[in-house]
């Protein structure tokens, strides 16, 4: 278990290292400008109702917070999902695991973002999961076969990695569909 920590802190800190060095492909900041401009947005939706500035201010560090955790993950996940599948992957030094990172965390906003718009949609919350679960595995799909002639050009994924990978995508956005059904119990048992 204590292996597991300092990896996890070792890819943490030299992915924040390499991300606050300049020297990582442009396109790894236009996307943290994205998730920035995605962190505002989400943190003023949420504090609508009470939108003060050190409330926004706090709301605003929680989500960049959570979005570099999710990449870090997502960098973790690529890389144990490497030792698990035999050539899942041509190359697999640190840049290709960010790649992969990104894209898994792109995967799953997009998840967060169907199941935020469909949570009053579905009455039965076993429809609800069932439905996150398979647009979370096939957004991770179809996002990393979508991006094989753009960020991941000249990489060579198997098939059964990019599969391991969505079903991993599907079970952390059921995951997220779950925890987020737990938080809104307390709300309705107070109403």
């Amino acid at each position: 278990m204590f292996v597991f920590i300092v990896e996890i802190i070792k890819i943490a800190i030299q992915f924040i290292a390499d991300l606050l060095s300049g020297e990582l492909p442009g396109y790894f900041y236009i996307w943290c400008g994205v998730f920035l401009v995605y962190a505002f947005i989400y943190a003023c939706l949420e504090m609508r109702t009470r939108l003060t500035a050190a409330e926004l201010a706090e709301s605003f560090f929680l989500e960049c917070a959570s979005h570099l955790a999710g990449w870090i993950i997502g960098i973790l996940a690529a890389r144990v999902t490497v030792y698990l599948i035999e050539d899942g992957i041509s190359q697999h030094h640190k840049l290709v695991l960010y790649k992969i990172g990104l894209l898994l965390l792109i995967s799953y906003d997009f998840t967060a973002i169907f199941s935020g718009l469909t949570n009053k949609a579905f009455a039965r919350r076993n429809i609800a999961e069932i439905c996150t679960f398979i647009v979370g595995m096939a957004t991770t799909y179809l996002l990393f076969m979508l991006c094989r002639d753009s960020i991941l050009q000249g990489l060579i994924l198997s098939q059964t990695y990019v599969v391991t990978l969505s079903m991993l995508s599907g079970i952390f956005a059921l995951l997220y569909k779950i925890s987020l059904r737990s938080a809104e119990a307390p709300k309705n048992s107070q109403l």
